[in-house]
């Protein structure tokens, strides 16, 4: 008795495969993976390409992938430098911080989040991760897989608001200068080195600089204004950054007396009172000439308001009407929209980009209306339920997306919104901002469809380089065949015979070149687009040129050939994407004919749909298809290889590229067939009027 795990019938069923099968199996395998190996390359374009940085890392910190511009955005030398780092001690200032970013929860609630990490120089840059954990089915973390933007700006700008505000507020709350200008100090202390900071303020009766604050303490220093660096900012009046060379140099021309140590770097602006200069707000370092830039003069000068306006507000208390100037010089300078409301969601005031946004030039036609007299009924219902939820909740919503039609076009939006709280911590309103992001969409949109259309010519170009290989095989191996018999038997030949083979040989040489011509003119015309060269040609000709070609074929399996087609049919096409067609369904036709078998060949006019066109017929008597096959012939998903009647091989492309030409020249192509009786392929061109 035979035992059921052991009996044939009871084996898996590729173990009952003959040798020739598994064989195939494994070159199917074979074909497959260099397929997948070619398709993953084209990808890994796209992934280098990509302006983002784009990363896998494992939980221990170390890359298992970046492309380049993540190189780039870390300050690293090359893939390999950045691949070779510790992440958790090289690319983070601690280790908690990134243990916080990479949590489960984190990167599982959260769709993205914004941290800062450290560039290969140390410098500090933040970044915006659309990350995630990837696990295995067992739930085990596996990697993590992120697309990393630089959003430094956008932090900066963030910060330069925040720091701003919290200065305005604090200078409404506080009545003493003393105080005012160590907050200032702490809180400017963020964006910029203020260990050496100080206020000072011009007696221009006694010609004295008074310095009531330096670094953080009180100082009732006063010495000669005379020709001190302080006193020659307050006389020009405009904001100074130099260095120690152009210090030294002023010292040189007497502009200026060194009072105490030079410093590496000096930044200072003028402090107004009513376009009065009264003083000036000055940071410095002794040992860094890197630790200020330009950029940080305009910083400067809002911080210089604020104590202006301190003063201002102290002795002629107008205080309120600089603080909104230099609130609205910062918002209108902001590159997002920015909009704050009361408790029934009317406008209390916009900065100037949402009045663009919104059509409008004047704050006035903002103010005291709603959403409702602006946009959709619809969106602006649930623009008041966000803000509704947000004021009874007290909590923020950020970072979310919405919408809403502007000229008759959808318009996308990250958003921000937060409460108002006055003094007794109850809400009044809310302050938002938003940031149109249709065109990051609408290039990341446009970024999908390249990369299909990218997938699509890759496939169209293989397509048809499979098709000229296999068409050079033919002719090549008539030119070797034919030659072997000339050296061969060259002495046993008569000169009949010699001056026949030597015809085949020159014929199929001609033909080889003439692939290898065509082949040179698609890929140029691949560089631009594949766009049909049309002329006039007779098509008899072409059929009669690609029948030569192939005719060693012919012989060699014993085919009779008929045709009938007459000699001056003339069209109007791209005369080699026809003579690509023609080609290929006559090595179809002699594939899939087995040997004595019948190939037809035939042209005629006809009128279709009102038309005059010339239609072709390549009929044989092969293998056939079935319905299934027959039905999914031209489809590329769909692409089926067949071994001829002489194990002749193919790319299984050729038809789905003869389709694609055809379309192009504005014909038709049909097929006809059967199994075990034949098939016939039918092609329609333009009859050249």
């Amino acid at each position: 008795m035979h035992n059921p795990t052991t009996s044939e019938e009871n084996l898996p069923k590729y173990l009952n495969n003959t040798e020739g099968e598994l064989l195939k199996r494994l070159s199917d395998q074979e074909m497959l993976i260099a397929s997948l190996r070619e398709t993953e390359n084209k990808y890994r374009d796209l992934f280098n390409n990509s302006i983002d940085g784009i990363y896998k890392s494992t939980e221990e910190g170390k890359f298992i992938e970046v492309n380049a511009s993540l190189v780039e955005m870390l300050g690293y030398n090359s893939k390999e430098e950045l691949l070779n780092i510790d992440i958790k001690t090289q690319l983070y200032f601690n280790k908690s911080e990134r243990d916080q970013v990479f949590s489960i929860e984190q990167r599982t609630f959260k769709k993205s989040d914004i941290y800062r990490l450290r560039k290969k120089d140390g410098s500090e840059i933040w970044v915006e991760d659309h990350g995630r954990n990837k696990f295995d089915i067992n739930g085990n973390l596996v990697y993590y897989e992120g697309i990393l933007r630089d959003v430094s700006e956008k932090k900066k700008y963030d910060d330069i608001l925040d720091v701003l505000l919290k200065i305005s507020k604090k200078g409404y709350a506080t009545s003493s200068l003393r105080e005012f200008a160590a907050y200032i100090q702490l809180e400017l202390g963020r964006l910029i080195d203020t260990s050496n900071f100080y206020i000072a303020f011009i007696n221009r009766e006694k010609q004295t600089i008074n310095i009531p604050f330096i670094s953080g303490e009180e100082s009732e220093e006063e010495f000669p204004a005379e020709k001190s660096m302080t006193a020659h900012l307050i006389k020009t009046n405009k904001p100074i950054f130099i260095l120690e060379n152009d210090l030294k140099e002023l010292l040189e021309q007497k502009v200026i007396k060194l009072i105490g140590p030079s410093a590496k770097a000096w930044l200072g602006v003028p402090l107004r009172v009513e376009e009065e200069v009264i003083g000036a707000i000055v940071v410095q370092s002794y040992d860094n000439e890197n630790a200020f830039k330009q950029s940080d003069i305009e910083l400067m000068e809002f911080v210089s308001s604020h104590i202006s306006l301190a003063i201002q507000r102290k002795k002629i208390h107008l205080e309120t009407q600089i603080s909104k100037q230099i609130l609205r010089k910062v918002l209108d300078n902001i590159p997002i929209n920015v909009f704050w409301k009361d408790t029934d969601s009317k406008f209390l005031g916009v900065n100037a980009i949402s009045l663009t946004e919104m059509g409008l030039e004047n704050e006035n036609e903002v103010i005291g209306k709603s959403d409702f007299d602006f946009y959709d009924k619809n969106d602006a219902k649930k623009y008041r339920a966000d803000e509704v939820d947000i004021m009874l909740s007290g909590k923020p919503k950020l970072n979310y997306q919405e919408s809403h039609i502007k000229n008759g076009e959808k318009r996308c939006y990250v958003t921000n919104k937060m409460p108002i709280f006055d003094e007794k911590n109850q809400v009044i309103g809310i302050v938002g901002t938003s940031e149109d992001i249709s065109e990051r969409k609408r290039i990341h949109l446009e970024l999908e469809k390249l990369s299909g259309e990218l997938k699509i010519q890759n496939e169209t170009k293989n397509k048809f380089f499979s098709i000229i290989s296999h068409d050079l095989i033919n002719p090549i191996a008539g030119i070797i065949g034919f030659s072997e018999l000339l050296k061969e038997n060259y002495s046993d030949l008569d000169s009949e015979k010699i001056k026949k083979y030597a015809t085949i040989i020159n014929k199929s040489a001609n033909f080889t070149l003439s692939l290898l011509h065509d082949l040179l003119e698609w890929s140029r015309v691949q560089i631009g687009s594949i766009a049909p060269n049309k002329e006039i040609f007779v098509l008899s000709d072409l059929l009669a040129h690609n029948i030569a070609g192939v005719s060693p074929l012919i012989s060699s399996k014993k085919i009779v050939l008929v045709t009938n087609f007459q000699k001056k049919l003339a069209v109007y096409a791209d005369k080699k994407m026809i003579s690509s067609i023609i080609r290929n369904l006559l090595s179809n036709a002699i594939k899939f004919t087995a040997s004595e078998g019948n190939i037809t060949i035939s042209s005629k006019e006809i009128s279709l749909n009102g038309k005059k066109m010339i239609e072709t017929t390549i009929s044989d008597t092969g293998i056939g298809m079935s319905e299934e096959k027959l039905n999914n012939l031209f489809k590329i998903e769909h692409n089926y290889r067949s071994t001829g009647t002489n194990n002749e091989t193919g790319s299984g492309l050729g038809l789905i590229l003869c389709k694609e030409f055809i379309e192009r020249n504005n014909g038709t192509i049909k097929v006809k067939s059967k199994l075990n009786v034949g098939s016939s392929f039918i092609f329609t061109v333009e009859a050249a009027s």
